[in-house]
């Protein structure tokens, strides 16, 4: 009897150390069907002064006041949405809290060739003019290109996925972007601002490799979820289901005319019970006109005063 309950306790421990199951498809994938939400203020990059990855509990509050002094007050897009149920946070990985969503290089800093520092100094110096203003006042770019970005405010991401294709779509600015996992890479000259994303199984992983974009923004470069982009670059995201209702989001993003190496960046979705809600993004028909005029008028009212 001592041998049989010693040989069925060792039977039944690996079973209670297994992970709930993930969902599957019916072809049994991975399933990523629904509404997912970040909802942590962690930035890209590692903030001044702090040196480690990972926060210790104890700094956390202090870390969390640092960063919302940075941050715009803003409502959630959605209003029937109780904006002050939303507590900001840092990034919480398997209990680990976050300075950076960059985990390499260790810095958690970019690592920026001159042309990037350029354009980001370019950036900085203001958008007088209609070639510098941002793509998506224009509802041309937005959260959902490669790679995603992640949102303190609640801005769900939707997935749909068919054995063919994974489509992503988020409530905010820009159409949907369809991963293809059976159709042939088009030829180069095919172009989007969007670029070609193209995904494959690794084991219960989805892995996304998107190049071929056409970037025709000032000096060739864009700003895409935390990052820039030229037509050379090459993003590779990764999707791991860790349970139902937790995706982990990894990334590494190839382009060595804006960075000195590859760098990787992680960060988790959380599942929500809530669909993703239309955004007309209809604004650009206007903005542009609207704010080139009122900065003129600003200009003369300044000139105005002076004399």
């Amino acid at each position: 009897m001592v041998v049989f309950l010693a040989v069925f306790a060792l039977a039944t421990l690996p079973a209670l150390a297994q992970p709930s199951p993930i969902p599957r498809t019916g072809d049994g994938r991975p399933d990523f069907h629904g509404y997912w939400f970040t909802g942590f203020i962690t930035p890209m990059e590692r903030p001044d002064g702090i040196t480690s990855l990972a926060v210790a509990p104890g700094d956390a509050a202090s870390l969390v006041a640092r960063l919302m002094e940075d941050l715009d007050e803003g409502e959630v897009y959605d209003p029937e949405f109780d904006s002050n149920s939303i507590a900001p946070a840092l990034l919480d990985m398997n209990g680990e809290l976050r300075s950076s969503r960059i985990v390499a290089p260790p810095d958690g800093q970019l690592p920026l060739t001159a042309l990037a520092k350029a354009a980001l100094d370019g950036e900085e110096s203001g958008f007088d003019n209609p070639e510098n203003r941002p793509p998506p006042e224009r509802c041309i770019e937005g959260l959902v290109n490669a790679p995603l970005a992640s949102s303190f405010l609640m801005v769900p991401l939707q997935l749909v996925q068919t054995r063919d294709a994974v489509v992503m779509m988020m409530e905010d600015m820009e159409p949907a972007r369809i991963v293809t996992l059976t159709t042939p890479p088009r030829p180069d000259a095919l172009r989007t601002r969007s670029g070609q994303s193209r995904g494959r199984w690794e084991g219960d992983t989805l892995v996304v490799e998107t190049d071929r974009f056409n970037i025709a923004a000032k000096q060739g470069i864009t700003w895409s979820g935390g990052a820039f982009i030229t037509s050379d670059s090459k993003v590779i995201e990764r999707f791991t289901l860790t349970s139902t209702d937790t995706l982990l989001y990894q990334f590494t993003v190839e382009d060595l005319s804006v960075y000195t190496k590859p760098w990787r960046a992680e960060y988790m979705f959380k599942r929500i019970r809530r669909p993703a809600y239309e955004y007309a993004c209809h604004e650009a028909n206007h903005a542009l006109v609207h704010i080139l005029l009122a900065a003129r008028l600003g200009k003369q009212e300044i000139k105005l005063s002076a004399q």
